[in-house]
């Protein structure tokens, strides 16, 4: 299972000091895109990056009812794979055919309050699906263990496809988490906010590591 730091933050440059701090040790980041509309909180404009994340691979995590105004962002950012919350629009369907034209992976992701069931219509359609362990956009949040359940649904649904978490991940949940034969779980403040962002990327990885049954 990958760790995946996720970078949310309101100023682009407290994004590219953690950016900074996790380059040359970590492959993977997920940058979170908030907007006001799904979520109270805003995030730095995805074109700031453009530039910054050359060294990584990147995935963005899109909160917002408009997701299809990013796509282009997603793009020129060199995303390989994007997600968008299956609750906050009223098509889905019509923000996939939008996504169809990109070279990157499409995933859609589930809020708590969306069933795994919900997904199911479109499921032949992406290949990634991430599951939210906190309330979204709430960094730092309380962890809720019951959002593991939808994984089983999932990948009994579709064994190929891509499943990760995302929120409240760190020392003292990883091992539930890891323990779901996931393909990756996001973090964020259990990284970014960590005085030392590195060690905490790799004290997370060492335990995923050692678990036996991974």
């Amino acid at each position: 299972m990958q760790i995946i730091p996720a970078i949310l933050e309101e100023k682009s440059q407290e994004a590219f000091t953690q950016l900074d701090a996790l380059r040359g040790h970590v492959p993977w980041i997920q940058i979170d895109v908030m907007d006001g509309t799904m979520t109270p909180g805003k995030t730095c404009d995805l074109l700031d990056f453009v530039g910054s994340v050359d060294d990584f691979s990147v995935e963005v995590h899109l909160m917002t009812e408009n997701p299809i105004d990013y796509l282009e962002a997603c793009d020129t950012l060199g995303a390989e794979r994007v997600y968008f919350h299956l609750s906050a629009v009223e098509s889905p369907s019509a923000v996939l055919a939008a996504m169809d034209p990109y070279v990157f992976t499409k995933g859609i992701c589930l809020s708590p309050q969306t069933a795994a069931e919900d997904v199911f219509t479109y499921i032949d359609e992406i290949d990634a699906v991430q599951i939210m362990t906190v309330v979204p956009g709430e960094q730092g949040g309380q962890f809720m263990p019951e959002m593991l359940d939808k994984i089983p649904y999932l990948r009994e649904r579709r064994t190929e496809m891509w499943l990760s978490v995302d929120g409240g991940v760190n020392m003292q949940t990883i091992e539930a988490v890891a323990a779901k034969q996931l393909d990756a779980a996001g973090v964020g403040s259990g990284i970014s906010r960590a005085d030392d962002p590195v060690d905490a990327y790799e004290r997370l990885v060492k335990k995923v590591d050692g678990m036996e049954y991974i």
